[in-house]
């Protein structure tokens, strides 16, 4: 009967765990599964305790993903006036690879008792420069002229200023023989010839009947805001000749054309030349001389007496209008350029209008500058440009301006490019102001002859030279 009754409580008790083993086994795998995931975010969670959303949804042992957006590289903003060819030019020094014709230069430019000679001798053709220096920029400071000295070159700026118009005129902006009141958005009329108009083309030839008044000069001087239009339109700056009759050289002129470019383009004209001329061909040159990008190489002016006429400080004071189409004072005198770099702008011209593979002009609007058909008397008068026979090729023309103001002297001559494309740019300050019988400058053509004289010697088995600055003997 104990025996019994010990299997009986021993059955009980056995089945009793068996019981509380099959209750507490789900209990195992819930404490199990909380304590895996409580490890593997990191943290302790205990049963019935709920783990937060945003941790539940993390991925096991990857890290948070990041996206950042690729960035697209942005070009370098362009320097201001960043010029936009390299120059490759052949330069040469005259010193170096022709002493005598040096020295012969040296004769002259003291013959004339000159401050300062910057002269460049070109080929356009073979894209060679030849270059002669003498004297001083600065004579205060002893700052010697070298190719890369800038000068005001006083009328050599109706050339340029010619060019920038003729820009338009390829453009179809411009037509040289329409009435000059379409681009200027006013009447301008020569009141002595009712029903008659100016065109832009007589402008350039010097026959608009516009002359230099003494109000003209007046104005300049005071850089009146409105003064172009104030001048045209009070009818004081008229001669009595008929418009496209005669010829009478004018600055006024040109600051109209000015004027005309300025009010077609939209810029000033010192910006639309950079523009369209100087940044294309390489050139730091301007009408206003505080533009350019350097300017700590500008020659002083001297007049013959070798007394300072404008100094660099007042030169680069010259500003312009805030007025499109009013100034008076820049188109027709004012570019400040090195002789190495106008001698550029020529041989583009003789290349037909092109100048390291860069065109500027067409073929027809050169031609349209160099038809000088009008009769200037020693000289006949094309676009900015004079043409005359004889002298530097034996029974051929030759291309032709000067420039002249507050004692600078300047001139260029160019040889008909019909058969060769070659010239010789020359400025001065200081010397002596003898004219030839054409009006040509005395200092500058006898520097111009003797260089065409001996072109022979300016071999050009050189190689291109450069040259320690040393002081000329003068």
């Amino acid at each position: 009967m104990r025996n019994r009754d010990g299997k009986a409580i021993l059955i009980v008790m056995v089945a009793l765990v068996a019981l509380i083993l099959v209750a507490a086994l789900p209990w195992y795998f819930i404490i199990s599964r909380n304590i895996l995931d409580a490890d593997s975010l990191g943290r302790t969670t205990m049963p019935g305790e709920q783990a937060s959303v945003d941790e539940a949804e993390l991925p096991l042992d990857l890290p948070e993903p990041t996206y950042e957006p690729e960035e697209e590289e942005e070009p370098e903003p362009e320097p201001e006036n960043l010029l936009h060819i390299p120059l490759d030019d052949i330069v040469y020094d005259i010193r170096s690879i022709s002493p005598e014709l040096f020295r012969s230069l040296n004769d002259i430019a003291s013959e004339f008792n000159a401050v300062a000679v910057s002269l460049v001798a070109f080929d356009g053709e073979a894209g060679e420069f030849f270059t002669y220096e003498y004297g001083r920029a600065d004579t205060e400071t002893g700052r010697l002229v070298d190719v890369d000295t800038k000068f005001r070159v006083a009328s050599l700026a109706k050339l340029t200023t010619v060019i920038c118009a003729m820009v338009l005129v390829d453009q179809g902006l411009i037509d040289l023989d329409t009435d000059i009141s379409v681009y200027l958005g006013y009447e301008v009329n020569n009141n002595n010839y009712p029903g008659s108009y100016i065109t832009t083309r007589m402008l350039m030839q010097h026959t608009s009947s516009i002359f230099d008044s003494g109000a003209f000069q007046i104005s300049r001087d005071r850089n009146s805001s409105e003064s172009v239009r104030f001048l045209l339109e009070r009818g004081s700056s008229f001669r009595r000749n008929q418009p496209g009759s005669t010829f009478e050289y004018t600055n006024f002129g040109y600051s109209v054309i000015g004027a005309i470019c300025e009010n077609v383009s939209g810029m000033s004209l010192n910006t639309f030349a950079r523009e369209v001329l100087f940044d294309p061909l390489g050139i730091d040159a301007a009408y206003v001389p505080s533009s350019m990008r350097d300017t700590e190489n500008i020659a002083v002016i001297y007049n013959d007496r070798h007394v300072v006429t404008r100094s660099v400080s007042e030169q680069l004071e010259v500003g312009e209008s805030a007025n499109l189409g009013h100034d008076l004072h820049l188109a027709q005198t004012n570019l400040t350029i090195t002789a190495i770099d106008y001698a550029r702008i020529l041989a583009m011209l003789g290349n037909g209008g092109v100048f390291h593979d860069i065109r500027v002009l067409s073929e027809e609007a050169v031609r349209a500058i160099h038809n000088t058909n009008v009769d200037g008397g020693p000289f006949d008068q094309g676009l900015a440009v004079r043409h005359s026979f004889g002298d530097f090729l034996p029974g051929a023309g030759f291309y032709w301006h000067t420039g002249s103001a507050y004692g600078l002297f300047s001139q260029y001559i160019q040889s008909d490019m019909a058969i060769l494309n070659r010239g010789v740019v020359v400025i001065t300050t200081g010397a002596e102001a003898d004219r030839e019988p054409n009006g040509m400058v005395s200092v500058c053509t006898e520097l111009s002859h003797m260089v065409w004289e001996n072109w022979d010697t300016l071999s050009l088995d050189y190689e291109a030279t450069e040259v320690e600055d040393e002081e000329d003997e003068d």
